[in-house]
């Protein structure tokens, strides 16, 4: 029996484990981000020691460091002339290190997306596509790799040409192909994920699956697929989002953390489970645990989802309402305020939005902060929908204003656009980097960070653009800043506070809290600092939801009892977690200015129940 044979029937008979990332482990070490797969000629010594280190951590099949070793990755830095002697000795690398093993170890040589767009996006040809995928697959099948794994695509049409590339250098080598899809269950380009699985496997792909998305989102998106395929598919999740602390890209998911997905992955029905980035040999050696020895199982879910499509409604055409009385910042700063977070729709319609802001008003929310382009996410304009909030909802809005992708000119122009729709109140934020969202290959644009945000507003307020040109009659606004009470890093944070501050922030907001130990301790380090607070609350829904914000969300702390309290909360999760969040704003109460609720999914039960 060939090794290639072998593999292909241990997938069918059992779950095969693979290694966890290459590219973060490295990182780690120092290496360059943009030198990766140079490292197989110029550090082979570490390379080789990163994979042993999978081996013995219980991976059955390990991945050549040849991710971004094609001809245009390299290009970029210089280094395409020694296309064939980096993919070469990344696979030598890797083999030296499966013979250590007391078992089989396949070698899956890594084949990445090439780094550019396909037309109409970009210049490239599909014939460029394939031409690149030929090379770079031909010198690795050459060099003996047991298989050729496509992943992390973030296109199904690259991602065929890839499965096409490598069925033409090789009729019979195992192929598995993976893309990255979006929370929704899309890729970057909007491909949706059982159609582009089912047509990678039509291509002729042995194994089809996911990686670089965190072990929640990724769970959630592939499970009624997992349930409802003969497929053999392939899980490869990152150990969750990563944080930057003191300049370093740090991923929070815990080795056990991945273990209890790998449990959920493997009775789902995959067939081979890895990591993806973040994850390192202590997360494979956990992963092992749950994995080796288990058998794929294939549970039958065929029911029919029915999806009402409201594309066609449109907007309520009621005359805006009276001009608005500013009760946030009347109270601000005097009394308690209440506000609730709205996230703009993803299409044209904004009615549902509109009327929970109407409810949440009866309530006697003080007003709705309407979020922009969460996590990087192409959304309605946020400023479309705070204008439309204030003027049909009659509530003032927080509107959330990011540095991110406005260079300079553009910054002030949105602000001087703001400010003539109404919008009085603002909190400045850096932004998320768009390489987290959904665009392919997304740039991000941070000229300025939220400090210097707060400046340009400053400015404004005095009647001055940056440069000091003037603008007439200044505007008004009130100006908002994030601060994460639990920050790995309180120190600097504090600092960034009263930076900010300094510059002429009004008020702060934080991150959501769970800990009122934790959030009492950051009080009395800022005790000086003269602004109102505004706590975050986020209700939590479920166990798992409280596992997935500790351990993949940078920035977010949930406190171990509090993890707990949801694990026993067995009836009804989601009134345990209104009553933490309740518990928590009783105790926090008299210490801040006001509570800015966060709901998970549904805006009035969610903050009808904390009132």
């Amino acid at each position: 029996m060939t090794r290639i044979y072998q593999l292909t029937d241990l997938l069918d008979r059992g779950v095969i484990l693979a290694d966890g990332a290459m590219g973060t482990q490295l990182i780690a070490r120092g290496t360059d981000p943009g030198a990766i797969a140079q490292q197989n000629i110029l550090k082979p010594e570490v390379i080789r020691s990163i994979h042993l280190e999978y081996v013995l951590a219980g991976a059955q099949l390990i991945e050549t460091n040849t991710f971004g070793a094609n001809r245009l990755r390299l290009k970029e830095t210089g280094l395409e002339e020694h296309l064939v002697e980096i993919n070469r000795a990344g696979v030598r690398l890797a083999r030296d290190a499966a013979r250590t093993a007391r078992e089989n170890v396949f070698v899956a040589g890594s084949v990445g997306p090439l780094g550019a767009l396909v037309k109409p996006y970009g210049n490239l040809t599909l014939a460029d596509l394939a031409e690149a995928y030929v090379e770079q697959i031909s010198i690795l099948v050459d060099e003996g790799v047991d298989a050729i794994i496509i992943e992390t695509h973030p296109s199904l049409l690259e991602a065929l040409e890839a499965v096409r590339a490598a069925r033409n250098v090789s009729p019979t080598i195992p192929v598995i192909a993976q893309m990255t899809f979006m929370e929704d269950g899309r890729s970057k380009f909007g491909d949706d994920l059982r159609r582009s699985l089912e047509a990678l496997a039509a291509a002729d792909a042995d194994v089809v699956g996911v990686n670089c998305s965190g072990p929640q989102m990724t769970f959630d998106f592939i499970e009624a697929f997992l349930r409802s395929t003969d497929l053999r598919v392939s899980v490869m999740p990152n150990a969750g989002l990563p944080q930057s602390i003191g300049g370093r890209q740090i991923y929070l998911s815990s080795p056990d953390y991945l273990q209890e997905y790998a449990k959920r992955f493997v009775e789902a029905g995959a067939n081979l489970i890895g990591g993806c980035c973040g994850t390192t040999p202590e997360h494979i050696r956990a992963m092992a645990e749950a994995v080796r020895g288990q058998a794929p199982r294939r549970v039958r879910d065929r029911s029919v989802a029915v999806v009402l499509d409201r594309s066609a409604e449109l907007l309520n055409p009621a005359e805006p309402a009276a001009p608005l009385e500013d009760r946030f910042l009347a109270r601000l700063g005097r009394e308690f305020v209440l506000t609730a977070e709205a996230a703009p729709p993803r299409g044209l319609d904004c009615t549902a939005s509109i009327e929970v802001a109407q409810t949440l008003k009866g309530l006697g929310v003080d007003a709705i902060n309407v979020s922009e382009n969460p996590l990087a996410r192409v959304r309605m304009s946020c400023l479309a929908l705070a204008h439309l909030i204030q003027s049909r909802a009659g509530i003032e809005v927080v509107l959330h204003f990011s540095c991110r992708d406005r260079n300079l000119p553009n910054l002030q122009s949105d602000l001087l656009g703001a400010a003539a729709l109404g919008i009085r109140h603002i909190l400045a934020l850096t932004g998320d980097p768009s390489a987290v969202g959904e665009l392919p290959r997304p740039t991000s644009a941070f000229e300025v960070n939220a400090t210097g945000l707060v400046r340009i507003i400053h400015g404004f307020n005095h009647g001055f653009t940056l440069t000091g040109t003037e603008i007439g009659r200044p505007t008004s606004f009130r100006v908002g800043v994030a601060v994460n009470p639990a920050a790995p890093d309180l120190e600097a944070e504090v600092a960034k506070l009263e930076e900010r501050v300094e510059a002429g922030a009004h008020f702060a907001q934080t991150q959501p809290v769970f800990d009122p130990d934790l959030f009492e301790r950051f009080l009395a380090r800022i005790q000086a600092i003269r602004i109102p607070l505004i706590v975050s609350v986020l209700p939590l829904t479920s166990a798992r939801h409280a596992e997935f914000l500790h351990n993949e969300i940078p920035g977010i702390v949930s406190p171990e009892a509090v993890r707990n309290r949801m694990k026993a909360a067995n009836g009804d999760p989601r009134k345990e977690g209104l009553q933490i969040a309740r518990e928590f704003i009783e105790r926090v109460r008299p210490l801040v200015s006001g509570a800015h609720i966060i709901p998970h999914s549904d805006h009035v039960a969610s903050v009808t129940g904390l009132i």
